[in-house]
C-alpha cells in the first residue's frame, strides 16, 4: 500500500472516530453524529482510494445496522433500487452491444460520413463518442475508440515528414475522452452521478415530480450540442489542428470490411435497442397543453407498478431469451444467445454498488435529521444571488471531481447541497442538477474520469500535457456551463428560486 492509500485509511479511521467520541453538537441528533461520522470516513476513503472503490460503497451495509442509523433491511434495499437496477439494465444492454460490435459499426459508418480531413475526423470521433455514451458506460465507448483512433494517428504519423509538429494524436484522444464524459450527460444511464441524482431526489423529497427518461433528455442532448462544438473548437485552435492526410479514409474503410455484413445479432440488438429507448420515452403520459398522448403504462392499466426499470429488465430477459441467428459472419461456431450470463457477468458491478450506497447515505441524511442540521448551518449560502450560487457550485464540482470518482463525488455532495438549498428558502433541484452535470466535465487529470484514464493509459499523453489543455477548459466549462444551467435547464425544468411544497 503506498503512502496516500495508508494515510487515507488511517486518516480516514481517525475522523471517523473523532466525530463519534466528540460532544454532540447543538441541533444534531446522536443518529446523525454517526452518519456524519460514517460519510466522512467513506468520502476520505473515496477520494484516497484508500481500498477499492466499490468495497468502500459495502460501508453502509456493515456500519448503519451496527450504530442504530438505519435498520438492515432498510440500507440493504438502497443498493436494488429501481433506479440501480435500471443501470444495471443499462450495462447489459451496452454488454450486448460491445459482444455483437454493433457500437463500433455505428461509429465507423458516423466517422466515414462526416469526413477524413484532420478537424473532421477529430469531431467525427467526438461525434460517434458521445452518441454512444448516451447508452454505453464510458469507459467503454472510450477504449472502443481508443484502437480505431491509435491506427489514424500512426497512419497521420507516418504521412508527417516531422512528426513532433503534428498534435494532431493529442487532440484527438483528449477529444475521445471529452466526448465520452459530455455524451454521458445526455440520457439518465448515460452516466452513474445522472443515477445518483434521480435516486436520492427519490430518497430525500417522495413527493417531489418524478425526473423521467424523456425529460432528462430534453436537457441532456441540448447539453451535447452545446458543448461538443466547443470543446472541438477548443482543442483544433489549442493544438492549431489543420489540414489533410492520405491514408485516413482507408484506415476507416478497412476497419468496415473487417466487420463484414451486419449479422442478424446486430440486426437484433440494434431492434432491441430502440424498442428499450422507445419504451423509455414513451411509458408516461406526455401532455401538450390539452392534449394528451397516453403512454402505455397508462393504456395497459399499469402506470402505478412500472418504472423505467421495469423496460430496461424486460429488454435484458429479451437479450437473454433470444438467439443470435445463424447469420454471424463466422463469429460463433453455433447458434447462441444474444447475451450469455458469463457476458453479463463482466459489466462493471462496482458501479452498481456505489451508486446504491449514494442511495444509503441519502436515506441516513433523511431519517437521521443530519440533511435539516446540515441545510440549517449553511442556509446564508441560499441568500446568495442566483447566478453566483451556480457558478460557485459548478467550480467546486468540477475541481473536486478532478480528484475523486464523479460517482463518489455525487453521492458525498448532493444530500448536503439538497438540504442547503431547502434551508436556504432555494428550490434544492437549483443546485442539485447542476452539480450532476457539472462532475462529469472534470478534463485535467486521469484521476477525474475513466476516460482521461484510458487515454492516459494509451502512453500518448503526459499528465502535464493533459492538465495544461485540461485547465483551461476547465475554466471555460465552468462559464459556459453556469449561464448554460441558468438560462436553458432551469427554463427547461421549469424550476423556481423558491423551496416547492414538496420539499418543504
Amino acid at each position: 500500500m503506498d503512502n496516500k492509500k495508508l494515510i487515507g485509511l488511517v486518516g480516514g479511521i481517525f475522523i471517523f472516530l473523532s466525530i463519534l467520541i466528540m460532544p454532540t453538537p447543538e441541533g444534531m441528533t446522536i443518529t446523525a453524529q454517526r452518519a456524519a461520522a460514517i460519510t466522512l470516513l467513506m468520502a476520505v476513503w473515496w477520494i484516497t482510494e484508500a481500498t477499492y472503490i466499490s468495497a468502500t460503497a459495502l460501508v453502509p451495509l456493515v456500519l448503519f445496522p451496527m450504530l442504530g442509523i438505519l435498520k438492515a433491511s432498510q440500507t440493504a434495499g438502497n443498493y436494488g433500487h429501481n433506479y440501480v437496477l435500471m443501470l444495471l439494465g443499462g450495462f447489459f444492454i451496452a454488454k450486448a452491444f460491445e459482444v455483437h460490435h454493433v457500437h463500433k459499426r455505428l461509429a465507423l459508418h458516423i466517422i466515414r460520413n462526416i469526413g477524413t480531413s484532420r478537424r473532421k475526423i477529430i469531431i467525427s470521433f467526438m461525434i460517434a463518442t458521445a452518441l454512444l455514451s448516451m447508452w454505453i458506460a464510458n469507459v467503454a465507448v472510450t477504449l472502443i475508440m481508443l484502437p480505431i483512433a491509435m491506427a489514424i494517428i500512426f497512419q497521420e504519423q507516418s504521412d508527417q515528414e516531422d512528426v513532433q509538429k503534428s498534435k494532431f494524436g493529442l487532440a484527438l484522444l483528449l477529444g475521445i475522452a471529452y466526448s465520452a464524459s459530455v455524451g454521458g450527460t445526455g440520457s439518465l444511464i448515460g452516466t452513474p452521478p445522472n443515477m445518483v441524482l434521480v435516486g436520492i431526489m427519490e430518497k430525500l423529497y417522495p413527493l417531489a415530480p418524478d425526473i423521467s427518461f424523456i425529460k432528462w433528455m430534453s436537457v441532456g442532448v441540448p447539453l451535447i450540442i452545446i458543448f461538443l462544438p466547443v470543446i472541438w473548437f477548443y482543442l483544433t485552435r489549442y493544438y492549431r489542428v489543420k489540414g489533410t492526410f492520405s491514408g485516413s479514409g482507408d484506415v476507416i474503410n478497412k476497419e468496415i470490411d473487417s466487420l463484414g455484413i451486419m449479422t442478424s445479432a446486430e440486426k437484433r440488438v440494434l431492434a432491441i435497442f430502440v424498442l428499450t429507448g422507445l419504451g423509455w420515452m414513451f411509458r408516461k403520459d406526455i401532455v401538450l397543453d390539452n392534449f394528451v398522448i397516453h403512454g402505455w403504462a397508462s393504456l395497459l392499466g399499469v402506470k402505478d407498478f412500472v418504472h423505467d426499470a421495469t423496460v430496461a429488465l424486460i429488454a435484458c430477459m429479451i437479450l437473454f431469451l433470444v438467439s443470435t441467428g445463424k447469420n454471424n459472419n463466422g463469429r460463433y461456431p453455433q447458434q447462441r444467445k444474444l447475451l450469455t450470463w458469463k457476458e453479463a457477468e463482466s459489466v462493471p458491478w462496482g458501479v452498481v454498488l456505489i451508486v446504491g450506497a449514494g442511495y444509503s447515505i441519502a436515506e441516513a441524511f433523511a431519517t437521521t435529521g443530519l440533511a435539516s442540521w446540515i441545510g440549517n448551518e449553511l442556509a446564508f449560502i441560499g441568500g446568495l444571488p442566483q447566478i453566483l450560487l451556480l457558478l460557485i457550485i459548478v467550480f467546486l464540482m468540477i475541481f473536486i471531481t478532478e480528484i475523486n470518482s464523479n460517482t463518489a463525488t455525487a453521492n458525498i455532495f448532493l444530500p448536503v447541497l439538497a438540504t442547503m438549498a431547502v434551508a436556504g428558502g432555494t428550490n434544492p433541484m437549483l443546485l442539485m442538477i447542476p452539480a450532476t452535470i457539472a462532475c462529469s466535465f472534470a478534463f485535467m487529470l486521469p484521476s477525474g474520469t475513466g476516460t482521461n484514464a484510458v487515454i492516459f493509459g494509451s502512453d500518448m499523453i503526459s499528465i502535464k500535457e493533459m492538465s495544461r489543455a485540461g485547465f483551461w477548459l476547465n475554466l471555460i466549462c465552468v462559464f459556459l456551463l453556469t449561464l448554460v444551467m441558468y438560462f436553458v435547464v432551469i427554463p427547461l425544468f421549469d424550476i423556481s428560486s423558491t423551496v416547492p411544497d414538496w420539499a418543504k
